[in-house]
C-alpha cells in the first residue's frame, strides 16, 4: 500500500485545484526556501486527522484556507484528498484504491469522506489504524523537529509502537466501551427509578384489575338474579294466564247472555227508532231554543261588558267629579262671598234710591206747596209751612236712623276687615310654615331617594360579591372532590379503615406533620411512598394494624412509626447554603420525632438547579422545591404539574373552608344590604306621601289666602261706599 496521489484545492498556497502523482518508493520534493515544500507535507497530516493548528504552522485551523493575494480573492473552503493504492489489501476495504477527503469551511465546519461517502473522523482513524497509518502511527518531520524526535520520551515512543502494533486501536475502543458502560449504568439507575414508580402505579392498577374480576363475578351473579326474577315473573304470568282463561270462560257465558239480550233489543228496535225520531224532533226544537238562548246569553254578556266599561268610565268620572266637586265647593265659597258683597251693595244702592225718591217727593211736595202758597191766603200758607216743617223733621229723623245704621254697618265692616286682615296674616304665616314644611319634606324625600339608590347599589354589589363567593366555593369544592378522587385511587380506603379499626394511630402523615398549604407539594414529594401513610406512636400498634389488614386480605396502605434519636443533617447544610430545612417550616403542632425521622435530611430550595449543587456537595441530604421537584444523589425527579397528593387535599380543604366562610359573610352582607334597601324604600315612600300631603295643604292654604284677599277687597269697597254715604247724609243734614 502506498500514497498514489494527492489532490489539493484552496489549501494554504494551493489556490487552484492541484493533483500530485506518486510512485512506489521514496518521493523527494526539492525547492528553495519559501517555495511551499512544507505545504505539500502539511495536507497529508491534516487529512490523516491532525487537529492541532500548531502542527500545521498556523494560529487557528481556518488559516489553512487560501487567504488571497493582491490579485486573487480569498477562498471559502480548503479541500484535500489522499488516494491510497490498496492492491495489497492492507486497508479493510475490497477496493483497489481508497480515497480519503477532508474539507474545512471558514465558519469552522468540516466534512470527511471515504470514497465520496460522508463519514466521521473516527471512521477514518479506525480504517487507518489497522494499516499502520493512524494518527499516532505516522511521523511528519517538519523544520527544526529532528531534535524533538531524537529526544522524544519513552512514553511517546511507546505510543508510536503501540499504534503500529495495533494496540492503541483496542485501547481507544476500550475507553469508548467504558464510557458506554458508565452511561449504561446511569440509564440502569434511571430505569430502576422508573421501575419503582411503575410498581407504585401498578398497585392501583392491580386493585382495578381485582375490581374488574369482582365485576365479572357480580355480573354473573346479576345475570343469575335476573334469570331467577325472570322465572318468577314467568310463573306469575302463567298464573295470570290461568286467571285470564277462567275469566274468558265467564266472559263467554256473559257473551251468550248478552247475545240473548241483543236479540230482545233488536226485537224492540223499531219502537225505539220511532221514539228516536220523536226525540230527534224534540232535540231540534231544543237546539233551536238553545241557539236562541246562546244568542241572548251573548247579548247579555255584551251588555255586561258594556256595563262594566260604563262602570269603569263612571268610576273614572266619579273620581273626576270628586275633584271637580272640591273645585266647585271652592268656587261656591267665593261666589257666596261675592253674593254677600253684592247684597251689601244692593242694600246700599236701594237705600240711596229710597233716599233719592224721598228727596224727590219732598222737592215735589215743596214745589206744590209753594205753588199752593202762592194761591192760598196767609192762614193757609202758615198751615202749609207747618206741614213742611213736620215733613222735614220726619226726614231728619229718618236720616238720623239711617246714619246710625250706616255707622253700625261701618263698624261691623271695619271689624270684619280687621278679622280678615288677621286671617290674611295668619294664612301668610301658615303658608310660610307650610312652604318650609314642603321644602323640608322635599329635602327628606330627595335624601331618602338618594339613600334608596345607594342601598340598591350596595345590594347589587353585595349580590355580585355573593355570586362570586359562591362560584369560588363551588370551584374549590369541585377541586377538592377531584383531588380526593385522585388520592383515593392511590390507597385502598377499605384497607385504611381496617388499619384504623385496630386503634392506636395518630392520624395521617399530613395531619401529624401539620403541613402548611403552601408546602403541600414539597412535603409530599419529600415523603415519597409515605405521603398517605397512617402514623403510629407505638410499633406494637403498627404491627397489630398490619396484621388486621393482612387478615382481611387487603393492602395498599402504608403504616409508619417514627424512630427516635435520628440525626438532622439538613439544618447544618441549610445554615451553610442560606436555605431552610424543611422540618423547620412545618406547623407548630407537628410531631417532632416523625418529622425528624422522615424529613431530617431534606432542605427546601427555590429551584432544582440550586438543589442539585447542594446535593452534589452534600450527598447525604435531599432537596425539594415548592413545585414538588426532588433532588437526590441519584438524580432529579421532576414533579407532575397535574399530580394530586394528600397534603394537597388538606390544603384544598383549608381553601374550601375559607371560601365557605367568605360565602357566608357575603350572604350576610347581601341580607343586610337587602334589608337596608327595603327600609330605604319604605322611608322614601313615606317621605313621598308626606311631601304630597304637605304640597296639597300648601295649595289649599294658598286658595284660602286668595279667597281672603278677595273678601278683604270687597269689604274695603263696601266700607268705602258706606263711609261715602255717611258723609253724604251728614252733608245733607248740614
Amino acid at each position: 500500500m502506498y500514497l498514489r496521489s494527492l489532490k489539493l484545492a484552496g489549501f494554504k498556497s494551493f489556490a487552484d485545484r492541484t493533483r500530485l502523482e506518486f510512485e512506489p518508493g521514496v518521493t523527494v520534493v526539492v525547492g528553495p526556501n519559501g517555495s511551499g515544500k512544507s505545504n505539500v507535507v502539511d495536507p497529508i497530516g491534516w487529512v490523516l486527522g491532525t487537529q492541532s493548528p500548531s502542527s500545521l504552522r498556523t494560529q487557528k485551523m481556518e488559516d489553512v484556507i487560501f487567504a488571497g493575494t493582491a490579485t486573487r480573492p480569498e477562498l471559502g473552503r480548503a479541500e484535500v484528498s489522499l488516494i491510497f493504492d490498496n492492491t495489497s489489501g492492507r486497508l479493510p476495504l475490497d477496493l483497489p484504491e481508497v480515497s480519503i477527503t477532508r474539507r474545512l469551511y471558514r465558519d469552522g465546519s468540516s466534512d470527511y469522506e471515504i470514497n465520496g461517502v460522508a463519514c466521521r473522523l473516527l471512521d477514518i482513524e479506525e480504517l487507518l489504524s489497522d494499516s499502520g497509518v493512524g494518527r499516532q502511527q505516522h511521523i511528519l518531520v517538519g523544520q527544526g523537529q529532528i531534535t524533538s524526535i531524537l529526544t522524544a520520551k519513552p512514553e511517546d515512543h511507546r505510543a508510536v509502537i503501540e499504534e503500529a502494533a495495533g494496540i492503541l486501536k483496542h485501547r481507544l475502543r476500550k475507553d469508548r466501551s467504558v464510557r458506554r458502560l458508565e452511561r449504561t449504568d446511569a440509564d440502569v439507575l434511571r430505569l430502576e427509578d422508573i421501575l419503582r414508580e411503575l410498581k407504585r402505579q401498578i398497585r392501583p392498577l392491580k386493585r382495578q384489575a381485582e375490581n374488574a374480576a369482582r365485576h365479572g363475578a357480580v355480573k354473573d351473579e346479576l345475570r343469575a338474579i335476573r334469570l331467577w326474577v325472570g322465572g318468577d315473573r314467568l310463573r306469575g304470568i302463567d298464573a295470570r294466564l290461568a286467571e285470564v282463561a277462567t275469566a274468558e270462560q265467564a266472559a263467554a257465558a256473559r257473551l251468550e247472555g248478552a247475545e240473548a239480550s241483543l236479540a230482545a233489543v233488536e226485537a224492540g228496535l223499531p219502537a225505539l227508532e220511532a221514539e228516536v225520531g220523536a226525540a230527534g224532533e224534540r232535540l231540534d226544537t231544543v237546539s233551536e231554543s238553545a241557539a236562541r238562548l246562546e244568542a241572548i246569553l251573548e247579548r247579555i254578556r255584551g251588555m255586561v261588558r258594556v256595563a262594566r266599561e260604563r262602570r269603569r268610565s263612571l268610576a273614572a268620572r266619579l273620581e273626576g267629579a270628586d275633584e271637580r266637586r272640591e273645585d266647585l265647593a271652592t268656587e261656591a265659597e267665593e261666589l257666596r262671598a261675592a253674593m254677600e258683597a253684592a247684597a251689601t251693595e244692593e242694600a246700599a244702592a236701594r237705600a240711596a234710591v229710597d233716599h233719592a225718591e224721598l228727596a224727590l217727593r219732598a222737592l215735589e211736595d215743596e214745589e206744590r206747596s209753594l205753588a199752593e202758597q202762592e194761591s192760598l191766603p196767609t192762614e193757609g200758607a202758615v198751615a202749609v209751612v207747618r206741614g213742611d216743617l213736620r215733613s222735614l223733621e220726619a226726614a231728619r229723623s229718618r236720616d238720623a236712623r239711617e246714619l246710625d245704621e250706616l255707622r253700625t254697618r261701618s263698624g261691623q265692616l271695619g271689624a270684619a276687615r280687621e278679622a280678615t286682615a288677621v286671617e290674611l296674616e295668619q294664612l301668610a304665616v301658615g303658608i310660610v310654615a307650610l312652604e318650609d314644611t314642603v321644602a323640608r319634606r322635599a329635602a327628606l324625600h330627595e335624601s331618602a331617594t338618594e339613600a334608596a339608590a345607594e342601598a340598591a347599589t350596595a345590594w347589587t354589589t353585595a349580590m355580585e360579591a355573593m355570586r362570586e363567593a359562591e362560584h369560588r366555593a363551588e370551584v374549590m369544592r369541585s377541586r377538592l372532590d377531584a383531588i380526593e378522587a385522585v388520592v383515593a385511587g392511590a390507597a385502598d380506603p377499605r384497607a385504611r379503615d381496617h388499619a384504623r379499626s385496630s386503634g392506636g394511630d395518630l392520624g395521617t402523615i399530613t395531619e401529624v406533620l401539620d403541613v402548611p398549604s403552601a408546602l403541600a407539594g414539597a412535603v409530599d414529594a419529600a415523603l415519597g411512598q409515605w405521603q398517605d401513610a397512617l402514623v403510629y406512636d407505638d410499633p406494637e400498634a403498627l404491627a397489630k394494624a398490619a396484621a388486621t389488614v393482612k387478615r382481611a386480605s387487603l393492602g395498599g396502605v402504608p403504616l409508619l412509626a417514627g424512630r427516635k434519636g435520628v440525626d438532622t443533617p439538613a439544618r447544618a447544610v441549610a445554615a451553610e447554603w442560606g436555605v431552610d430545612a424543611l422540618l423547620d417550616r412545618l406547623g407548630p403542632t407537628a410531631q417532632t420525632p416523625v418529622a425528624v425521622d422522615l424529613l431530617g435530611d431534606v432542605v427546601l430550595v427555590d429551584g432544582w438547579a440550586i438543589g442539585w449543587e447542594i446535593v452534589a456537595a452534600h450527598p447525604d441530604v435531599r432537596a425539594v422545591t415548592l413545585d414538588g421537584d426532588v433532588v437526590t444523589g441519584h438524580g432529579v425527579r421532576l414533579a407532575d404539574p397535574s399530580g394530586a397528593t394528600p397534603a394537597m387535599v388538606e390544603a384544598a380543604r383549608e381553601t374550601l373552608t375559607q371560601s365557605e366562610d367568605e360565602r357566608a359573610e357575603a350572604r350576610q352582607w347581601e341580607r343586610r344590604a337587602r334589608e337596608e334597601r327595603e327600609v330605604t324604600i319604605q322611608r322614601r315612600t313615606g317621605t313621598e306621601a308626606e311631601h304630597t300631603e304637605a304640597t296639597a295643604q300648601l295649595a289649599a292654604a294658598q286658595r284660602r289666602l286668595e279667597s281672603a284677599r278677595h273678601r278683604e277687597t270687597e269689604q274695603v269697597g263696601t266700607l268705602d261706599r258706606t263711609l261715602a254715604r255717611i258723609a253724604h247724609i251728614e252733608e245733607g243734614a248740614t
